[in-house]
């Protein structure tokens, strides 16, 4: 240390021998503040764990004594300061807090200067007593001076150990930077990296692992997936392919569904234009049969006419008869009068030619009548075989038009049904198509997908991870840690 840092503190030559004379006073009484310095320490635990043992303790006593009994002497050379470098560094070391150096350093210097003033009070009183007065400053100045040196040695190791630390991260850092995943910053046991900072190193060690697992996972990942995305590129291209053909084929079954529904329309309509025609003939048969039915009805009337004139006939035949038997007995009753009968004979006889020509012309009409009434028959027969035949025509039309009533319900069904289909194949045509659309994105997202994996996977080959170098592994840095 400089002279001029000595003089800043006061600590001239003339100091250095009041500091000298008051250390002759104070070092008898350093054992005794000592064992209060240390029972303090004892009784701290926070700052007893800085002591593996009591004999630690103890060497650290001895240690503070000397360096204290130095100091005192006003011996402030380079053994002095050098027994301050080797106190900085062992307080940077084991990484003691400032505050507790300084406290602990406050009450044993406060002990020093109570002991020296108990001892000097009297004579600091007066003109003579400038010069007790000038040592008290001294000491202050010199504890000061020990207090600042100390924490300075402190300041600038562990200086020193973080830029060795930030070093050793930078490396690090400047090796993820690369894409070296594989670097790991060394341990205290195997570099100078300061064991103050080692959980510092073990959090960037086993980040850069970590990102390496991720980075081998994701590797991994990426090729599988690249294996999957040209599975499924293939699978799209091949579904694409079929999604068209489908897409072919449903226009053509579209097409042909368009060309039946027309036939069927046609049909329908075809089968309605018949029902009609169907409908009037069987109004027209259903008319023919009535007026069948109404001929045999008049056939029978014609029937029973010509019985009844019949019977007629048979009554003027009869009365024919009798007339010719009245005339015939006139006859014989005027050719029993002789001459005066004989006018009556004449018409007598006129009345039985009368009779005779009735006779014949009710025979013919008989005949005539029993003619006409077989013909009647026979026509009525004839009716009724055209009205049973008649009957069943219509029957037949009846069953004929039931059917053609199911074929055109059926046609008219059939044709609903055909729009339907029709409409349900242009809908399914319609996705068909949407879906072929879709296939093609997808198949063009995949190619996509597969060139972005492809350039993921060509990045992450220029990142070097643990997993590729020999010998690295979580059991080598923890025996790593161990060691330090």
């Amino acid at each position: 240390m400089s002279e001029t840092q000595l003089a800043r503190f006061g600590l001239n030559n003339a100091e250095l021998k009041d500091l000298a004379d008051a250390g002759r006073i104070l070092v008898p009484q350093l054992d005794h503040v000592l064992d209060a310095f240390y029972d303090r320490t004892r009784a701290q635990p926070d700052a007893a764990l800085f002591f593996k043992s009591d004999d630690s303790m103890n060497q650290a006593r001895n240690a503070q004594k000397i360096h204290w009994t130095r100091m005192l002497n006003g011996d402030l050379n380079a053994d002095y300061f050098a027994s301050i470098e080797r106190i900085g560094r062992v307080h940077a070391a084991i990484n003691l807090p400032l505050e507790l150096y300084m406290s602990s350093y406050a009450h044993a210097t406060s002990d020093l200067l109570e002991r020296f003033l108990s001892r000097v009070a009297l004579k600091m009183i007066g003109p003579s007593g400038r010069r007790w007065r000038r040592m008290a400053g001294v000491l202050s100045r010199a504890f000061a001076l020990d207090i600042e040196q100390v924490t300075t040695v402190t300041f600038r190791v562990w200086g020193e150990e973080q830029q060795i630390a930030l070093g050793h991260v930078s490396d690090g850092i400047d090796a993820l930077a690369r894409g070296d995943l594989s670097h790991v910053v060394p341990g205290p046991g195997e570099s100078n990296y300061p064991l103050v900072y080692d959980p510092v190193r073990q959090k960037l060690n086993g980040a850069t692992r970590s990102l390496g697992n991720i980075v081998s996972t994701v590797s991994h990942s990426m090729t599988q997936m690249q294996n999957v995305v040209g599975q499924v590129g293939q699978s799209a291209g091949e579904l694409s392919r079929r999604t068209s053909s489908q897409a072919a084929s449903l226009e053509e079954t579209t097409a042909a569904m368009q060309m039946i529904n027309e036939s069927v329309r046609d049909s329908s309509q075809k089968t309605h234009e018949t029902r009609s025609f169907f409908d009037n003939s069987q109004r027209e048969m259903k008319e023919s049969a009535s007026q069948v039915e109404t001929a045999a009805d008049v056939m029978t009337e014609i029937r029973r006419s010509s019985e009844k004139i019949a019977q007629i006939i048979g009554l003027i035949d009869d009365i024919a008869f009798q007339t010719n038997l009245l005339a015939l007995n006139a006859g014989v009753e005027a050719a029993r009068a002789g001459d005066a009968g004989r006018g009556f004979a004449v018409v007598a006889g006129e009345v039985r030619t009368l009779a005779a020509n009735s006779s014949e012309a009710a025979s013919q009409i008989r005949t005539l009548i029993q003619s006409s009434s077989e013909q009647v028959n026979d026509g009525a027969v004839l009716v009724e075989r055209a009205r049973g035949s008649l009957i069943s025509v219509v029957d037949s039309f009846d069953t004929m038009f039931d059917v053609l009533n199911s074929i055109t319900e059926g046609s008219s069904e059939q044709a609903k049904g055909l729009d339907e289909i029709s409409q349900s194949i242009g809908d399914l045509d319609r996705i068909t198509q949407s879906n072929a659309a879709m296939v093609e994105q997808t198949s063009d997202a995949v190619d996509t997908i597969a060139r972005v994996v492809q350039d993921i996977t060509g990045q992450l080959s220029q990142v070097r991870y643990a997993e590729q170098i020999p010998g690295w592994t979580v059991q080598s840095e923890s025996a790593s840690r161990s060691a330090a």
